[in-house]
């Protein structure tokens, strides 16, 4: 990497041989362009906004790009903001003024939260359908292993961050914190960064990549502190790493395998029964995942009400959950699959 990026936590590809990123918190409002072999090659300046902790950058379908300044280690942030700029590739000067997209969290109200509830740390986001979608790197203690998803519009102006959907990325901080994401507009395939891999999500209806097919890659040797991903064409990703002192970080080149097709989604929920569904009292959950997996009980928020391991068979007391329709997930180490149920 450039010496100019010792911090990278954010990465754009524009063409297989020009690179955009930045630096977090507490470091300059740049970004900068540099190639595969190091060689800075450009720098923009955005004027009117300040570098508090830049984590991530996305892509639209139209090239307007987003850089996201969520950035919220010790959860007591409350000016969050995503700056909204053109291509740089298409701006002559070496400055550009940001509109700006500020926002709340919906489900935060003190500022920290306990320790068991610091899951408001931003550092991967996505555009996707005329929305920016945030999910969150897990600083809970004890550690949930859970990021959240939050939806924003993509116009500027003051919004409170809708909770959309959760998902239980890893037990541990290893393999469930998430630090970057990206997704293919060619291919929706939405991939998620976590220190010891990449989780992949494909075929999934509407915004909700949760209830799609997913595979988890696992990195056969572990990167330094990878901060951010970034599709180049459906098959091939750049990563880079944050470097050590005044050391430069890495970029990689990751090349996925094809996966095993797991089926349709007609075909996938075959793997899950529920019944009785309505249900009062109790439900029985049968999965034909191999192994142990993992169920959740969500609300039509993403809000976690239950969850625990099991295997093959699970009998699940609901009878504390109010009347309505909600979420169950069952996910193992490649596979989740979702269904409604409907709590009288």
């Amino acid at each position: 990497m450039p010496s100019v990026l010792t911090e990278s936590s954010g990465i754009a590809i524009e063409g297989t041989n020009r690179i955009w990123s930045h630096e977090d918190s507490g470091n300059s409002n740049e970004i900068y362009c540099f190639d595969t072999t190091g060689t800075l090659l450009r720098t923009l300046t955005i004027s009117n906004v300040h570098n508090i902790d830049w984590e991530d950058m996305a892509v639209d379908n139209e090239e307007t790009w987003y850089l996201n300044d969520a950035g919220n280690n010790n959860n007591d942030r409350q000016n969050l903001a995503i700056y909204k700029i053109p291509s740089p590739e298409t701006i002559s000067g070496n400055s550009v003024n940001a509109q700006i997209i500020s926002f709340t969290f919906e489900d935060q109200t003190s500022f920290p939260p306990p320790a068991s509830n610091r899951n408001f740390d931003i550092e991967a986001i996505v555009w996707h359908n005329d929305s920016l979608f945030l999910f969150t790197k897990d600083r809970s203690t004890p550690f949930t292993g859970i990021t959240k998803m939050y939806v924003l519009p993509d116009t500027p102006g003051t919004y409170t961050a809708r909770l959309a959907d959760t998902y239980h990325a890893g037990n541990t901080e290893e393999t469930g914190r998430i630090t970057s994401a990206d997704i293919n507009h060619h291919t929706g395939e939405l991939i998620l960064l976590t220190k010891t891999g990449l989780l992949s999500f494909t075929n999934y209806p509407g915004n909700r990549f949760f209830d799609g097919e997913m595979v988890r890659y696992n990195f056969t040797s572990m990167p330094g502190q990878n901060e951010s991903i970034g599709f180049v064409s459906t098959t091939k990703l750049y990563m880079t790493e944050e470097g050590t002192g005044s050391t430069e970080g890495y970029l990689y080149e990751l090349n996925l395998p094809v996966p095993q097709a797991i089926g349709n989604l007609q075909n996938k929920e075959k793997l899950l029964s529920l019944y009785p569904n309505p249900a009062t009292n109790q439900i029985k959950i049968v999965s034909l995942l191999n192994h142990s997996a993992f169920v959740q009980i969500k609300d039509l928020g993403g809000m976690i009400l239950k969850q625990q391991l099991f295997s093959g068979e699970l009998t699940l007391d609901i009878s504390q959950l109010k009347a309505g329709v909600y979420f169950v997930s069952v996910m193992n180490e490649t596979t989740q699959v979702s269904k409604k149920i409907l709590k009288l």
